[in-house]
């Protein structure tokens, strides 16, 4: 990175940025970080009002967060219907990365993957939508495939999952993993309809240390509106000081997103 963001990252080292007290301006950082990128991907929101999301560790750390969300969501949904909620699923492609295999395990979500084939090296829409049941939480699709980079067909996936949730009721939606190709599609393929333009994608992760172009460990974890952050999920906490609510993982960590906060304004229009 440019000297000057080394020389950024050097001087705050010794930052924690879960103080938020006694680094408010850590918080704005990030914040903005969220809310730019949240306009990135076409969130719905208003001028003024902030965006729902989060920095991370990096992609792995925001999945986990997502899938989080998504299955505290339906079990919510479930109980309310007086319906059971023991058996939660996710649908991907079989090319996921790693950390979706961890999340289901980690976190007891049964992950049935659609199985590629030798001229089809992403998940198939038609053969994902045809895997979804009442316990799925969420269709996950990847912009950029952990096997070639390959864009998933998010669009088409919405249109039949948007068909299929017609016909049965139910309310499945779709996370992008855009862990690759959040940072690219964007400014490369701007007409490519993948994000929160279709309005069963619910939330978007993405690696700030892949086409962010800064340091290893930094992701980003956003969702389309605050109603797809189940309340129960944040955690307020006052033993630092005033009230402040957080979702993540882990507790205290750096600030490297000062890096991201940096590129973003040298680097976006």
């Amino acid at each position: 990175m440019e000297p000057e963001c080394d020389k950024l990252i050097l001087e705050s080292l010794n930052k924690n940025y879960i103080d938020m007290d006694e680094y408010p301006v850590t918080t704005e950082l990030q914040d903005r970080c969220v809310n730019m990128i949240a306009r990135l991907f076409n969130a719905p929101h208003k001028d003024g009002e902030n965006a729902i999301g989060v920095g991370t560790v990096g992609s792995s750390e925001a999945i986990m967060l997502a899938g989080l969300a998504f299955k505290k969501k339906w079990q919510n949904r479930r109980n309310a219907e007086g319906k059971p909620f023991d058996k939660p699923n996710i649908v991907t492609g079989a090319n996921v990365q790693v950390c979706w295999e961890k999340f289901g395990r980690y976190f007891e979500v049964e992950l049935k993957a659609v199985k590629l084939r030798e001229d089809y090296n992403v998940m198939d829409p038609h053969k994902a939508v045809e895997m979804v049941d009442e316990n799925t939480i969420c269709v996950c699709a990847i912009l950029g495939s952990t096997y070639n980079g390959e864009f998933e067909d998010v669009k088409l996936l919405n249109d039949l999952l948007l068909s299929k949730n017609r016909e049965t009721g139910w309310d499945t939606a779709i996370h992008v993993d855009a862990a690759s190709g959040g940072f690219v599609a964007p400014f490369i393929y701007p007409e490519l309809v993948w994000d929160f333009r279709l309005p069963l994608v619910r939330s978007i992760n993405v690696s700030g240390h892949k086409y962010g172009l800064v340091y290893a460990g930094i992701g980003w974890q956003i969702w389309r509106s605050k109603q797809d952050l189940p309340e129960e999920l944040v955690f307020h906490i006052n033993y630092l000081g005033a009230d402040q609510p957080t979702f993540t993982l882990n507790f205290s960590r750096g600030i490297l997103f000062v890096s991201m906060f940096m590129n973003m304004l040298n680097l976006w229009d």
